[in-house]
Order: structure tokens, then sequence, then C-alpha cells
């Protein structure tokens, strides 16, 4: 009977090269699923952050309530303000994911949901004005006031009149008191700092809400 031998090759892998395999593997899944959905991660942050702003209690009341009287701003003013608020807002979230074949975690995702801090939002001009009228008048910068100064005397010689005579921008108007005897500060259930603002209060609670959109979506895209 003839004899039949057979060679065979057994190679040895290193467990940590084919580990580092799979994960390499796996990552670069994790990328093409986040490919997939990157655009319609952007429109959901974009409609969360517009949704979150416009539900804040800040907004409704420069909208129709205290603030738009406090800061003596007309329905025109107000609409435009929060329009420019809210577009600017919507429009510079910052959203990064980075995958990484090495060790640690496979992916990072980042949301900077202010990327210019106030700075931008103050610059815009529909968050300040020049108060004029029988009282006196000068710059009214209200949204810097509201985004930063917290519940500090804003400025000293500034005051809300309610229901003043004469022509104003709203319900009230905000003069100088020549008489030095008032001042104005933001209502604390409203105010401010650079750190805690409306703005960022009303942000917050997106976070937990996206990162879990692009998880899921993500673990769907793997299967």
């Amino acid at each position: 009977m003839a004899k039949t031998t057979a060679n065979a090759t057994f190679k040895v892998f290193d467990n940590n090269a084919v580990r580092d395999a799979v994960r390499k593997q796996i990552t670069k899944k994790v990328k093409q699923s986040y490919a997939r959905i990157e655009s319609s991660i952007r429109d959901l942050v974009k409609q969360e952050a517009e949704r979150q702003l416009m539900s804040s209690s800040v907004t409704q009341s420069i909208l129709s309530g205290k603030l738009r009287s406090d800061f003596g701003l007309s329905q025109a003013v107000a609409n435009k303000a929060m329009k420019e608020i809210i577009d600017y807002v919507s429009e510079n979230i910052e959203v990064s994911f980075t995958s990484r074949s090495r060790s640690g975690a496979m992916a990072t995702l980042s949301l900077n949901l202010l990327p210019m801090g106030v700075k931008g939002l103050t610059s815009l001009p529909a968050g300040e004005y020049t108060s004029t009228g029988k009282f006196g008048g000068g710059d009214v910068t209200w949204l810097t006031w509201l985004l930063t100064r917290g519940t500090q005397m804003v400025i000293g010689d500034f005051f809300v009149f309610d229901e003043p005579k004469g022509q104003t921008r709203g319900g009230s108007v905000m003069v100088r008191d020549k008489k030095g005897k008032g001042g104005f500060r933001i209502d604390p259930g409203f105010s401010g700092t650079e750190e805690d603002n409306f703005v960022t209060r009303a942000l917050s609670p997106i976070i937990p809400k996206i990162r879990n959109t692009i998880f899921k979506k993500i673990q769907e895209g793997l299967k």
C-alpha cells in the first residue's frame, strides 16, 4: 500500500496581533456606520437645539413676558432677536466623531454646543439698541447683560419705566436715572453668566439624547 504523506503548516498568531486586527476591523465598521448617519445626526442636533431654546422660559419671557418689558423691546425686535440667537446657536454647534484603532476607546464623540462661548452671541446686532426718549437715553446691551452679568447691578443709572408716556420700543423703556435713585438687575430666574446662562442650560439636555441616538444607530450598523 502506498504511503501518503500530508504536510501541514501551522502559523501561531500572537494574541495581541489577533486582537489588534479584530479591533481595526470593528473600528472601520464603526467609522463607516457613522459616515452613513452623519448628516442626519447634524440635522438632529440642530432640531433639538432649536426646540430646546424655543421652549426656554427665558425665550418665552423675551418674546412676551417680563424680560421683553424690562429690556424695552417691541414685539418685532424681540422676535428678530430670538431668531438671530436660535439661528446662530443651531448653525454653529460642532459635532465630531473620531474613531481609533489603538487601545482605549474605539471612538470619541464630541459635541461643542457653544464653540465661540457667548462672544458670538453678544455680538449679534439684535442684542443691543440705543434707547431714546423724553427721560434720556443710552446704549442698552441687553443680551450681554442677560448672558454674562448674573444678578449684579448692570449699570447704576438705568432703570425701567412701566407704561411710560411718550414713544417707546415696547410697553416699557429703559432710561437713565438722572437723580441716581434707580438701578437695574436681571431677574434671578432668568439671569446668567458666561458659563451658566439660558443658552447653556437649554442645550445641556440634548447631550444624552444625541449620544444615545448615535450609539444606537452605530450598533445597528454593526449587525
